[in-house]
């Protein structure tokens, strides 16, 4: 008996392991593509407008999917839409390298496979995020959010270097072919993940194939009253909707305070630190193995997080900027980690894929509402008022200065002392902060009439 669940948990963690390279090459490969697209883009047209357009053609469409993704990947095999999705994105990127080689390729093509790929990702992302959750044992939760946070932030390291060098040697094309082996390598990865768990028997419901799309469709509405079920978790979900979208601010930020004060190489140094804290913060969480009290380790990190956004809006050695880079992302990932590993442990089996569906959904939505509107008050409330004679220069101006960029710095301030307020509210409401140790709210969720369609 011991020696069959030892071979069982050894099959799991070999199965998430083939999970994860899959993952982290599809990941890298869409960094790779999104660096590339953009730069042609920029390059072939030289408008700003342009190239926002290809960022919003690859965000906004998920958005819209997300739900309707996500409700489908609970009543389906995760195996199925994984693999269906990169083959669909491989047939997507042969198509651009066809028009490419022709030199038939126009920004009105890229537009359009930005939006499909979009689609494409939407379905995707909440398959893999169900899939880990199902293949994984609960008290190795941390230590997977942790495994997939170093993919990401490696590839937010590797990628726009790697990126540009093929670029500048070899072109477009090459960038797509790489992109092209990525996928399919990590489709077979993906593949081999699943063979090595025991997949359960499909169960079908007494309406037939036709029910799989109304049934898509309640676990949608099951997502909802997860969330209604318990202010606790609506409470998770607004706090993490708050802090990736002040995250996400604070990060794009990062391009225009830097480029008007000290310059691109500065820049280019930030985000280095920036990627190298990403992954020191991974590391760190991993070899934590299972931390107790979860709900308080986000809380700290995202309180030290907001001292370096405020410290950001103030400082002007780069030097310092790349210092408080790495330790705010350092926080950032052991906090982003460590919510990821707290929605694995709350979430009923049922609605998965359904409630990752919809956070990302609102957290997209809440990000690009924070960034439009960061960038209004900036450029029409708090840059005016930071100029020589302007309304703040008396003032603020006194502990930001004033000119160029300091616009910028009031907004890193504003929004990380909002964000420091949010986590210490957390630290100091017991409930919250103990959320880590409520039991799952299963029984609050009803995820549809009928069963779920082959959990992998």
């Amino acid at each position: 008996m011991s020696l069959k669940s030892g071979q069982r948990q050894f099959d799991l963690g070999r199965s998430f392991y083939f999970l994860w390279c899959g993952e982290s090459l599809a990941v890298v490969g869409t960094a790779l593509m999104e660096f590339a697209l953009g730069v042609w883009v920029y390059t072939h047209t030289g408008s700003a407008v342009a190239f926002a357009n290809v960022v919003l053609a690859a965000t906004l469409p998920a958005v819209l999917f997300l739900p309707l993704a996500g409700g489908l990947a609970d009543r389906i095999s995760h195996r199925v839409i994984i693999v269906c999705c990169d083959v669909s994105l491989a047939l997507l990127l042969f198509g651009v390298m066809a028009l490419l080689w022709f030199d038939r390729l126009e920004p009105l093509h890229l537009y359009i496979f930005n939006c499909l790929a979009s689609i494409v990702g939407a379905f995707r992302k909440p398959a893999y995020q169900a899939a880990v959750n199902s293949i994984v044992a609960p008290e190795k939760f941390t230590r997977a959010s942790g495994l997939m946070s170093i993919s990401k932030n490696a590839s937010a390291l590797v990628a726009p270097l790697l990126a540009g060098a093929i670029m500048a040697k070899a072109g477009l094309v090459t960038i797509l072919a790489v992109d092209l082996m990525t996928f399919c390598s990590g489709t077979l990865l993906v593949i081999k993940a699943f063979s090595h768990v025991r997949l359960a028997p499909a169960h079908h419901d007494s309406a037939g194939k036709g029910s799989v799309f109304r049934g898509a469709l309640g676990n949608i509405v099951a997502a909802l009253n997860f969330f209604a079920a318990g202010h606790l978790m609506a409470g998770l979900l607004v706090y993490t909707m708050v802090r990736s979208a002040l995250l996400s601010l604070a990060t794009l930020m990062m391009t225009p305070l830097l480029l008007s004060t000290l310059g691109s190489q500065t820049l280019g140094m930030a985000y280095t630190w920036a990627a190298l804290g990403g992954l020191s913060g991974a590391g760190l969480l991993i070899s934590m193995g299972n931390p107790r009290r979860l709900m308080a380790l986000v809380a700290v990190a995202d309180v030290l997080l907001s001292v370096c956004i405020i410290a950001m809006g103030v400082v002007s050695q780069a030097f310092a900027y790349c210092a408080l880079a790495f330790v705010a992302i350092t926080a950032a990932s052991v906090a982003d980690a460590s919510v990821n590993s707290l929605w694995m442990r709350k979430i009923p089996a049922g609605s998965r894929a359904s409630v990752f569906a919809l956070i990302s959904m609102l957290t997209i939505a809440t990000t690009s509402l924070a960034v439009f509107g960061g960038g209004l008050l900036v450029d029409h409330w708090f840059q005016p008022a930071l100029v020589p004679g302007g309304l703040y220069a008396e003032s603020i101006g006194r502990w930001l200065g004033v000119g160029a960029g300091r616009g910028v710095g009031m907004l890193f301030v504003v929004a990380g002392a909002l964000f420091a307020l949010m986590s210490l509210s957390v630290l100091l409401y017991g409930p919250m902060r103990r959320l880590d140790r409520e039991q799952p709210q299963a029984t609050a969720v009803r995820a549809s009439d009928s069963p779920q369609v082959d959990a992998l």
